[in-house]
């Protein structure tokens, strides 16, 4: 039976999703605080380095002990800050930049699906490296707010495991586990592995010499959306450019209506304890409330004060989810047969005569 061009039911929200109220006011707390730091004391790239760090600490927080969660949040401080830093000297266009990339995608896709926090912690390292590289390097004391944030991120969750010791599972399928699964030669396969490679070099290679503004961007919608099942990531993909376009479309809906920079916070601290309800109800809702609540971030940063978001900046955001949804579609129907064989056959279903 032929199925439907736009599979819509992806779409469908979870009704019967037990919603995580605990976490969405942690990531409230966490993402809003550290921000509200940094706009009081004038210091907007604070602001957002310290709003990204409590991102960071609900975000990757899976459960466990407190000892097994610190352990986790330090291994990944530590791999993310080292690539970010390596892109920022480096630079975009360094050929080192590629080498780094390719081998840290490698690795990435060689260890998929071994656990959420190894994925998620990679993926975040890798994306690091090249959106610092498009970037300048922040001020020192800009960095005094990543870490508060990251503090209260981690205190927050910490308080939270202390008041509802039960809310969270104690074992989960963490660093620990990952770790002993790849010593027992447990992968994803070659395939996959050079196909992430690959594919994500060249969304990055192809939005330079298209002079497109983000690369890092394009380069972002392949890292987050391969995976090795291809139906799993063909899903992935379209809840994934849902929820961005989504995103895009509401903070520049956000930042156009309402300019004035707290007004911007207050949408990026409403946005940050939504998303783990989000995420309860399906991925793509997740994807849209965190595409948004950092853009709108960036534009309290990158706009002037009161100055309401113009439809040029709409149309670049737009472009790099179009663009990189594109490069990710075409690695996987080359790399992965099960996502190839899907295409083609909806393809030929839709071919006259059939």
């Amino acid at each position: 039976m032929r199925q439907p061009l736009v599979p819509l039911h992806l779409l469908a929200l979870n009704a019967d999703a037990t919603l995580p109220w605990r976490q969405a006011v942690s990531s409230g707390i966490a993402v809003g605080l550290p921000a509200l730091i940094g706009l009081l004391t004038d210091n907007p790239v604070g602001a957002l380095l310290g709003a990204v760090g409590g991102l960071y600490a609900t975000l990757l927080d899976y459960g466990g002990t407190a000892r097994h969660r610190l352990l986790t949040q330090a291994f990944g401080l530590c791999l993310i800050l080292g690539s970010g830093a390596l892109g920022l000297w480096l630079g975009p266009h360094h050929v080192m930049m590629f080498v780094l990339l390719a081998l840290l995608t490698f690795a990435i896709g060689w260890s998929d699906g071994l656990g959420v926090a190894m994925d998620n912690i990679f993926r975040f390292a890798a994306l690091a490296l090249v959106l610092y590289a498009y970037l300048p390097a922040p001020p020192g004391a800009a960095f005094i707010f990543l870490a508060i944030g990251i503090g209260v991120g981690v205190a927050s969750v910490l308080i939270d495991d202390r008041l509802w010791p039960r809310a969270l599972p104690r074992q989960h399928n963490g660093l620990k586990n990952a770790f002993r699964q790849l010593r027992s030669g447990h992968s994803a396969g070659l395939l996959h592995a050079v196909g992430l490679s690959v594919t994500t070099c060249a969304a990055l290679w192809i939005a330079q010499h298209t002079h497109y503004p983000r690369p890092a961007w394009v380069a972002a919608v392949v890292l987050f959306v391969t995976r090795p099942d291809g139906l799993d990531s063909l899903t992935r993909l379209f809840r994934s450019v849902f929820g961005a376009l989504i995103g895009v479309a509401l903070a520049w809906l956000v930042t156009h209506l309402t300019p004035e920079t707290y007004a911007l916070y207050g949408w990026a601290v409403l946005f940050a304890f939504l998303r783990p309800l989000a995420l309860a109800r399906n991925f793509w809702a997740h994807y849209a409330l965190m595409t948004a609540m950092l853009m709108i971030l960036f534009d309290i940063l990158l706009l002037p004060e009161g100055q309401a978001a113009g439809v040029a900046i709409l149309a670049i955001r737009l472009h790099g989810v179009v663009l990189g949804a594109l490069i990710a579609l075409i690695g996987m129907v080359t790399f992965n047969q099960q996502a190839r064989r899907y295409f083609v056959q909806q393809v030929r279903d839709r071919l006259p005569g059939k």
